[in-house]
């Protein structure tokens, strides 16, 4: 494992590719931070606690995107290079490439989400307004980066490694990602999750479903902080606990 881990890391660290990637997450992020507005209630600020979980968790859906395009040059390196046939001839078993492999897919992946975050972050420190608060607080990027960044990177990475193994198709490894954002939405809408804007206030135990089986971990979110004040919206830390932290288990 170790060797493969290696190798797809040094690889992909080397490739232009990946430096225009740094630029355009950064890029991506500070243009968030420095952009996005969101009305969480009177007198919260757009850099509280609250907001910054809310917005890094929109913005771990991204994860699919970033994931598809890394599973679609990384997974496929040896079909592409015709060298399958050959790399189980060396001393590399299977299990040492399939679990070296999955490692490297994922802390690709989530060191892509984590420029995105840090821009995100940096994006913040540049923007001044009545809605942002003069403190900074490295505490409340670092905790939903982890809660959404790092599960959401490795439920994604997971699915898009099982396709792309399976099939061995470039095409439903893309087609995996794109069904796997419409599907959330799709279903988001019709359980009437809080996520979603104008829907039909969900019963207790409908809530509680929604947050225990929404992979991405928004509708916990909600779940959890539902009942917090702005004042504690702007300080507090949604905890990871009750269906919240059943949900990040499950998932």
């Amino acid at each position: 494992m170790p060797i493969i881990f290696r190798f797809d890391i040094a690889t992909y660290f080397k490739s232009k590719t990946f430096i225009i990637a740094v630029v355009a997450l950064i890029g991506i992020g500070i243009f968030t931070g420095l952009r996005f507005n969101l009305t969480i209630g009177e007198g919260v600020y757009l850099n509280s606690a609250y907001s910054i979980g809310f917005m890094v968790g929109m913005l771990s859906l991204s994860i699919i995107f970033i994931a598809s395009i890394i599973a679609y040059h990384l997974l496929f390196k040896e079909w592409d290079n015709r060298f399958d046939t050959l790399l189980f001839t060396t001393a590399i078993n299977k299990q040492q490439f399939f679990t070296g492999r999955i490692f490297a897919f994922f802390t690709i992946t989530f060191l892509c989400f984590v420029l995105m975050i840090v821009g995100f972050a940096t994006g913040h420190l540049f923007r001044h307004g009545e809605n942002i608060s003069p403190s900074f607080n490295l505490l409340y990027y670092i905790y939903p980066l982890l809660i959404f960044g790092c599960i959401n990177s490795l439920l994604v990475c997971s699915v898009l490694a099982c396709i792309a193994w399976m099939s061995k198709n470039k095409l439903l490894v893309a087609t995996g990602g794109l069904l796997i954002y419409i599907v959330y939405m799709v279903s988001l809408i019709f359980s009437n999750s809080p996520f979603m804007a104008n829907t039909t206030p969900q019963s207790l135990q409908a809530q509680n479903i929604s947050a225990i089986v929404d992979p991405f971990g928004l509708s916990a979110y909600f779940t959890v902080s539902s009942h917090f004040t702005p004042a504690q919206r702007n300080e507090q830390l949604v905890p990871l606990s009750g269906v919240f932290l059943l949900n990040r288990f499950i998932m």
